[in-house]
């Protein structure tokens, strides 16, 4: 119902008191006019609602933070003759705290048998999913007189699309991580089987292998010994993600929108750590607080995309501070290397990583800031140095830029 049949309909009421009283001819033309322009009105909206077609909201299930989504609808009409005015309307920003409500608004005429196709276009800003609130089809006649109108909301229909993060992290920090092994990227493994150098050797245990006994140690020494071998290991990195900036505990848009832009950057710097190991066919997991995804090692770049969607997937806020999932990791080491990224650091946790260098083999802190640590946050930084944790500080500056802030 639009506001020029409300018009109409008022309009019979004195032009059927003009025909009563006056009986003029001008008035029963007029009268007859209304009426039947309003019943002609009627008739159409009803077959054209019938005529109309409405395809369901498409767009792609991926897309890369910084790029454009497309959202498409397809809307063609089956009349015979008959054309129509179509308007859409999409809201964005409804449930983003990060941003003002939006509306993208399309207006057309629909050609019988022709399909039009009405592109949404929004802009991925964030990591995680990117979702249109509510599409409105408005489909109105001839002379526009009634309207019929279609909505689409994320109850009825999924009307969203998973924004990946970047794989792009530039620093020197990377390069060191990776220079950390020995004898080309390979570490030396104490093992119970046969191989082709000896490690060391020890005295024999009842259920040693026999032939692995070294005679002639042994004669000299007057007591078996057993050969102990050793075989290349390719080493193992282990990647833990702490994306926690408190964005729900803020008030305003411009907090929202600083906390998110960090964990966006922290997201990127873990996709880009994960893409420089997997080129190298080197072995690394994600670990982000899900027991899950524990003990799965990567080293084919085939596996960066998965890993990402991994990381878009993470709800905002949700794994457990690092410091957490170290204490998890410390009942059975799993990895020669931790790369960790946080955007917070308790003291508890501090403990916690350098409990996690006396077994580990290199351990790096990757820590993201708005602003420069504190004195006590320094003092950290110092302990954690000095057992060997190489220390990497970023602060996020208000130009959107991370820049890694020198020792």
């Amino acid at each position: 119902m639009t506001v020029l049949f409300v018009l109409l309909v008022l309009m019979i009421v004195p032009l059927l008191a003009g025909v009563s009283y006056f009986g003029l001819t001008v008035f029963k033309i007029a009268f007859l006019f209304v009426v039947l322009l309003l019943l002609y009105s009627i008739i159409e909206i009803l077959y054209l609602r019938r005529r109309l077609r409405i395809g369901r909201v498409e767009t792609q299930a991926e897309t890369s933070r910084g790029d454009y989504a497309d959202f498409r609808l397809a809307i063609s009409l089956k009349s015979l003759f008959l054309p129509a005015e179509i308007s859409v309307s999409a809201w964005y920003g409804l449930t983003d705290r990060t941003m003002e409500p939006e509306q993208h608004l399309v207006r057309r005429s629909l050609v019988p048998g022709r399909e039009e196709e009405i592109i949404i276009s929004m802009e991925a800003r964030h990591t995680g999913w990117l979702q249109l609130d509510e599409v409105n089809v408005v489909l109105r006649g001839l002379f526009g007189i009634l309207q019929s109108k279609y909505t689409y909301s994320p109850a009825k229909q999924e009307m969203r699309t998973l924004v990946l993060p970047l794989a792009s992290f530039d620093s020197t920090a990377i390069v060191n991580a990776m220079r950390e092994t020995k004898d080309g990227n390979v570490e030396r493994k104490r093992i119970e089987d046969r191989s082709d150098e000896i490690d060391t050797l020890r005295e024999y245990a009842p259920g040693d292998d026999a032939r692995r006994i070294h005679w002639q140690v042994s004669a000299r020494l007057q007591s078996l010994m057993v050969k102990q071998y050793e075989e290349p290991l390719e080493m193992r990195t282990a990647v833990m993600v702490d994306e926690y900036t408190g964005y729900e505990a803020m008030e305003t848009e411009w907090e929202c929108e600083q906390a998110l832009n960090r964990r966006d950057l922290l997201l990127d710097s873990a996709a880009g750590i994960l893409r420089e190991f997997l080129k190298n066919e080197l072995y690394i997991r994600l670990d982000t607080g899900e027991r899950s995804s524990v003990g799965i090692f990567s080293k084919k770049i085939e596996n960066l995309h998965s890993l990402r969607r991994q990381l878009a997937l993470l709800p905002v806020d949700s794994t457990p501070e690092i410091g957490t999932m170290i204490l998890h990791e410390l009942d059975q080491v799993s990895a020669d290397r931790y790369l960790l990224l946080a955007t917070r650091l308790s003291f508890d946790s501090v403990t916690a990583i350098v409990k996690l260098k006396e077994q580990a083999r290199y351990v790096s802190l990757f820590y993201f800031v708005e602003e420069p640590p504190a004195y006590d946050m320094e003092k950290a930084f110092e302990r954690m140095r000095l057992v060997g944790v190489d220390v990497y500080v970023y602060v996020y500056a208000s130009s959107r830029i991370l820049q890694e802030r020198k020792k």
